[in-house]
C-alpha cells in the first residue's frame, strides 16, 4: 500500500516523511548528536534533499527508536537505507536500528536481499559499527569502488612546502595569464551561466570520467543554495563564467565540497577553484579542519586530481546487506 500526501507517504504499516527543505533543521539537530563519524559525503542534507528531486528516487525519513533514519524509495518501488541513521546511540543501538529498518525494507521488497541495503557507509563509520560484537553475524559488507578524500583546510589555505609547489606554480601562472578574472560569491543572475557551465563541463572535462552523477542535484543545489546554506564561488572573465566551486559547512563542524566545474584549456583554473573555495570556507569558519571532496571512483583523472591536494583522510566505502 502506498498512500501519498503533501508531506507523508505510507509504505505498508510505516508512515514516512518526504524530505523537504525545512527539514534541514531536524537533520542538523540529529547529526550534531550523532556519536559515530557522520562524515560520509553523500549523507549531508543538501545532497539528500537535492537527490530527492530526481525521478529515479524519493528520499524519505522516519524517527525509529529516537534515531533519524533516511530511506531511499526507488522508482522501481525498492526501499532501502540511504545512509546510516543519525542521532545519539552506541554501536549496539545503531546496529539494532539499522537491522530493524533493513528487516522492514526486506519485507517491503518481497524478501529480495539484493534490493535491501544501506546504500553507502565509509570506513570510519564501519569501524564504529564493528565495535558491536554481533555486527558480523547480522550484516554482510560489499566494498565499493573509489576512495572518499578529505583534505586539510589549513594546509590548502597556506599552500606551504614542497608538497604544494606544483599547485602554487599553476595558480601563479593562471593569475599572470588571466589578470582580469574576478572571483566572487554567486548571485541569482548567475544561474543560467552556471547551468551552461555545467553542460560545457559534462561535454568536455566530464568526458574523462566514466559516470557523471550530478546532473540533477547540480541544478537543484544552485537553485536553492541559500535555503541549503551552500557557498558558491563564481570565477568570471569578462562576461563569461569560466568556473565555479561550491559546498558548505556541516553540522559535524567540518565541510564538504560539492562541485568544482570549469572550462577546459585554462591552465591552473581547476586548482584555483579548490584553493579559493577552501580559503572562503576558512574565512567563514576558521575552526573547520577538513573538507570532504567526495570519492574519486577509482583510477583516472579525478583520482590524480584529488591526490595532488594531499588528502589526509582516505576512506573506503561500503554497502551493507543482511546476512
Amino acid at each position: 500500500m502506498v498512500e501519498p500526501s503533501s508531506s507523508n507517504i505510507q509504505l505498508g504499516k510505516w508512515n514516512f516523511h518526504k524530505i523537504k527543505l525545512e527539514d534541514i533543521h531536524i537533520y542538523s539537530e540529529f547529526i550534531k548528536a550523532t556519536e559515530y563519524p557522520a562524515n560520509l559525503w553523500s549523507s549531508n542534507f543538501a545532497y539528500l534533499w537535492a537527490s530527492s528531486q530526481s525521478r529515479l528516487r524519493k528520499i524519505l525519513w522516519k524517527i525509529v527508536d529516537d534515531m533519524l533514519v533516511t530511506f531511499g524509495h526507488s522508482y522501481k518501488n525498492s526501499l532501502y537505507l540511504f545512509c546510516l541513521p543519525f542521532g545519539k546511540g552506541t554501536p549496539e543501538k545503531l546496529a539494532n536500528v539499522v537491522f530493524k529498518c533493513m528487516k522492514y525494507c526486506y519485507d517491503w521488497n518481497h524478501q529480495e536481499n539484493s534490493r535491501t541495503m544501506v546504500r553507502m557507509i565509509n570506513h570510519s563509520q564501519l569501524e564504529f559499527l564493528q565495535n558491536f560484537s554481533e555486527f558480523d553475524s547480522l550484516f554482510r559488507l560489499v566494498t565499493l569502488q573509489g576512495i572518499e578524500r578529505h583534505l586539510d583546510v589549513k594546509r590548502l589555505v597556506s599552500l606551504a612546502g614542497k608538497d604544494f609547489s606544483n599547485i602554487r606554480n599553476r595558480i601563479n601562472k593562471f593569475h599572470r595569464e588571466n589578470p582580469d578574472v574576478v572571483i566572487r560569491r554567486y548571485q541569482k543572475s548567475d544561474y543560467d551561466g552556471l547551468i551552461a557551465l555545467g553542460k560545457h563541463w559534462n561535454n568536455s572535462a566530464g568526458e574523462k570520467y566514466a559516470v557523471i552523477f550530478d546532473k540533477v542535484y547540480y541544478r537543484e543545489i544552485i537553485n536553492k543554495c541559500d535555503e541549503l546554506k551552500q557557498i558558491i564561488l563564481v570565477f568570471q572573465n569578462g562576461n563569461q563564467i569560466i568556473g565555479m566551486s561550491s559546498g558548505g559547512e556541516l553540522p559535524t563542524g567540518q565541510a564538504w565540497g560539492s562541485f568544482f566545474k570549469y572550462r577546459e584549456g585554462i591552465p591552473g583554473l581547476s586548482e584555483l577553484l579548490s584553493v579559493e573555495f577552501v580559503r572562503e570556507l576558512n574565512k567563514v569558519n576558521p575552526d573547520i579542519e577538513l573538507i570532504n571532496v567526495g570519492s574519486d571512483l577509482g583510477a583516472g583523472g579525478l583520482r590524480d586530481y584529488k591526490l595532488k591536494f594531499h588528502p589526509v583522510l582516505n576512506l573506503k566505502r561500503y554497502q551493507i546487506y543482511l546476512k
